[in-house]
C-alpha cells in the first residue's frame, strides 16, 4: 500500500485538521464579519489554520533540534572548548544530521506540514487565484517535502531547520494580516512596525544563513550524493531560495 495512504499517515488526517480549522474560521470566527462569498472572509479564515501550522511546526522542530543536539553532545563528549573546535564540531553535526535517514518525528511533522501546504494550495488557486507568487511557493515547497518524505527517505532535517527560522513569524505575521483584513487600527499600528522588522530579519538573515549551510552539504559534498541525487538536491536548494526571494519582495510590497 503506498504509504501516504497507511492508517498512521499523518498526511490524510493532517488534510483534514487544517480542512475543519479552515471551515471553522470561515463559517464560525469570521461569519459575521463578512458575507458568503466575501474574498477577505476566505483570506481570514485561511490565517486561522496558518496560526495553527506556523506555530505548532516551528515549535516542534525547535523543541526537536535543541534536544537532538544535547543528546547527540552526551553521546559524543563534546568539549566546550576551544571555539574553533566548536564551530568544526557544529559543521560535522550538521552533516551527520542532513545524512541521516528521516526519523519517525521527521516524517511526522513533513506530512503534517505537507497537509497545510495543499489545503493552502487549494485555498489560493480557488478564491485567491491573483497570487502567484504564494501558489509557486506551495508548489516548490509541497514537493521539496514530498519527494524528501517518500522518495529519498533523507534529508528531513533540512525540513526541521526551515521549519525554525522559516515559520516562527508566523502567528504575528497572520494576526498581523487578520488586523489588516477587519481594519484593527490600533492592533495594526502596534505589531505593524515589529512585525516587518522581524519578518526582515529572518528571512533577510537566519533564512539565507541556514539555506547556504544546506548548499554546503547538499551542493558541495560527496555524502549528500549518495543519499540525494544531485538533480533533486538542487531543485531543493532552488526551491529554498524562490521562498526566500518571495518572502523578501512580499515585506518590500507592505
Amino acid at each position: 500500500m503506498v504509504s501516504f495512504l497507511r492508517w498512521d499517515s499523518w498526511l490524510p488526517w493532517s488534510c483534514v485538521f487544517f480542512t475543519g480549522l479552515y471551515l471553522l474560521g470561515y463559517w464560525v470566527v469570521f461569519a459575521r464579519r463578512w458575507p458568503p462569498g466575501a474574498v477577505d472572509r476566505f483570506k481570514a479564515a485561511r490565517c486561522c489554520m496558518s496560526i495553527v501550522h506556523g506555530t505548532s511546526t516551528s515549535m516542534a522542530a525547535a523543541i526537536y533540534m535543541l534536544n537532538l543536539f544535547y543528546t547527540d553532545k552526551q553521546q559524543m563528549s563534546w568539549s566546550p572548548t576551544p571555539s574553533s573546535h566548536n564551530s568544526s564540531t557544529m559543521k560535522f553535526w550538521l552533516a551527520s544530521r542532513l545524512g541521516a535517514a528521516n526519523t519517525r518525528f521527521e516524517e511526522a511533522i513533513m506530512e503534517y506540514s505537507t497537509a497545510y501546504f495543499l489545503v493552502d494550495l487549494v485555498h489560493y488557486v480557488l478564491f485567491v487565484p491573483n497570487q502567484p507568487l504564494f501558489v509557486l511557493h506551495h508548489v516548490f515547497t509541497s514537493s521539496y517535502m514530498l519527494s524528501c518524505r517518500f522518495y529519498t527517505g533523507h534529508g528531513a532535517f533540512s525540513t526541521i531547520i526551515l521549519f525554525v527560522v522559516g515559520e516562527s513569524t508566523s502567528f504575528l505575521q497572520n494576526v498581523w494580516t487578520i488586523s489588516l483584513l477587519t481594519h484593527g487600527a490600533k492592533l495594526f499600528n502596534l505589531l505593524n512596525v515589529p512585525f516587518l522588522i522581524i519578518f526582515s530579519i529572518f528571512p533577510g538573515v537566519l533564512t539565507p544563513w541556514a539555506t547556504w549551510q544546506l548548499c554546503l552539504y547538499f551542493l558541495f559534498s560527496r555524502e549528500a550524493s549518495a543519499v540525494v541525487p544531485f538533480p533533486l538536491a538542487l531543485y531543493w536548494m532552488w526551491s529554498v531560495f524562490m521562498g526566500i526571494s518571495g518572502s523578501l519582495y512580499w515585506v518590500s510590497t507592505h
